[in-house]
């Protein structure tokens, strides 16, 4: 909203990257700085200052990088040739239908044949941190009323929702068993936390299993390949994140409009694609070697165990060998081509008049559902 209107008008003369501010204070505040230089458009030069160095370019725009004024926009679906991306679902019961390990045991303990009505429940917190949660998963049908402790919950999501003032809240205590928002399907997915730590260099996802119910404090990739693990673990994925994506506090907050929709990626050929999906297979392998760790433990950047950072170290040289032969030097070098590549594929899309049409034709599907 903000920066084509400035960009418009005047350029950036100088700018200093994002760095950790801090002071003599005895609480100093979480705050990140950047410092940047406005002046009216001329032909002086412009210079990037990052990690103590000064670096002359051609231009410096709103994400701070030597490219050209791009600007990324919010999509509802994928530019490149990747699966939809969408939220777990969304209880809207009061805490009713969740439950703790302790919880699940004493209902199983009582009424073993309730198992099948009890999934496991992952939120982020839950992914990265190895925590069991549950919940009750049912059916509007599904005769529950012989396991009491399940039936004394569903009627507490019915008197809950029905004593509320918003009217779709309300017209869901008609159906009391059921989620409000259900996008489980049937079938195994990738699992993105919603917040990642500042510090890791990689983005923790997991593939998990079509009996775990993804909370909405996750994204799900449904129609994964094993090959998209190696691209979304990728540090060509994290550095776009952390570059175009918002934040809560200083940690990473991940968006499915801006991160993962607008995340250029080339067509790449079955060679390449078995390629990544051995890589996926590596990291996974050296993972379970340390299965006692959590994901939080396994990507903090002063524990990593080495095996499980070289198996990514190998995943990000055959992610980048997707994009080009030679290596990438550094993150700026990597990012400057990622945009590039943006661009270039938006322009294709503007070229073919197909720039969000698919993304109209989806809205309009939407409403006619509705």
């Amino acid at each position: 909203i903000l920066w084509p209107s400035i960009l418009d008008k005047v350029e950036i003369g100088f700018a200093y990257k994002p760095f950790k501010w801090s002071n003599s204070a005895k609480a100093n505040a979480g705050v990140t700085c950047v410092i940047i230089s406005l002046r009216n458009k001329l032909n002086n030069p412009k210079y990037l200052f990052f990690d103590g160095t000064k670096n002359k370019v051609d231009n410096i725009n709103a994400y701070l990088l030597n490219s050209s004024n791009i600007f990324i926009i919010k999509r509802t679906i994928p530019l490149s040739n990747i699966p939809d991306i969408k939220y777990g679902s969304f209880a809207l019961d009061d805490g009713n239908f969740t439950l703790s390990n302790s919880e699940r045991n004493e209902i199983l303990s009582y009424y073993p044949n309730a198992e099948v009505y009890i999934k496991r429940f992952l939120g982020s917190r839950e992914l990265l941190n190895g925590i069991d949660r549950y919940c009750i998963w049912l059916k509007e049908s599904d005769n529950i009323s012989k396991i009491i402790p399940i039936e004394e919950r569903v009627k507490k999501v019915k008197e809950w929702r029905s004593k509320s003032s918003r009217t779709n809240t309300k017209k869901l205590s008609h159906t009391p068993k059921v989620f409000a928002e259900i996008r489980h399907r049937n079938a195994d997915y990738l699992a993105f936390p919603t917040i990642s730590s500042e510090r890791r260099i990689y983005l923790p996802i997991e593939l998990l299993k079509s009996n775990t119910i993804a909370s909405n404090q996750l994204y799900q990739v449904i129609n994964c390949e094993t090959s998209h693990f190696s691209i979304f673990s990728s540090l060509m994925h994290n550095i776009w994140m952390k570059s175009i994506g918002g934040k809560l506090k200083t940690d990473y907050r991940y968006s499915s409009s801006l991160c993962y929709n607008t995340f250029p990626f080339p067509k790449i050929s079955e060679a390449r694609k078995e390629e990544l999906t051995t890589s996926t297979f590596r990291i996974l392998e050296e993972r379970e070697r340390h299965s006692e760790k959590t994901l939080a433990q396994l990507y903090d950047p002063d524990k990593m165990p080495n095996g499980l950072r070289e198996a990514h170290h190998l995943n990000d040289l055959a992610v980048e060998r997707c994009y080009r032969s030679k290596p990438f030097e550094s993150d700026e070098e990597r990012l400057e081509y990622l945009f590039k590549l943006y661009e270039k594929m938006i322009q294709e899309e503007k070229d073919a008049d197909t720039l969000f049409q698919k993304e109209k034709k989806t809205k309009k599907r939407k409403k006619k559902d509705v």
